[in-house]
């Protein structure tokens, strides 16, 4: 299960909780799981997102760039003397 349907289910038994016909103490209980649960899930969605940040910027620092002298090298003569 993803990590997005994972919060949308726990966010439906969120709102079912006060409905659910258990004690007090019960909903209480579910309703600080539930929230803990979201943040949990948000923060390693959050710590994913900033590691795939990072290795994305890595590896565009790591690619290899084309020099001034190495982009010389590469054009074509302009002029062509004989022998």
């Amino acid at each position: 299960m993803s990590r997005n349907s994972t919060i949308a289910l726990i966010g439906i038994l969120t709102v079912l909780t006060p409905f659910s016909g258990l004690p007090v103490a019960m909903r209480t209980l579910f309703t600080v799981a539930f929230g803990a649960a979201v943040a949990s899930i948000g923060l390693s969605q959050r710590a994913a997102e900033m590691r795939a940040r990072e290795a994305a910027a890595q590896a565009a620092s790591a690619a290899p760039t084309v020099s001034a002298a190495s982009a010389e090298e590469l054009t074509a003569p302009t002029s062509i003397s004989p022998m």
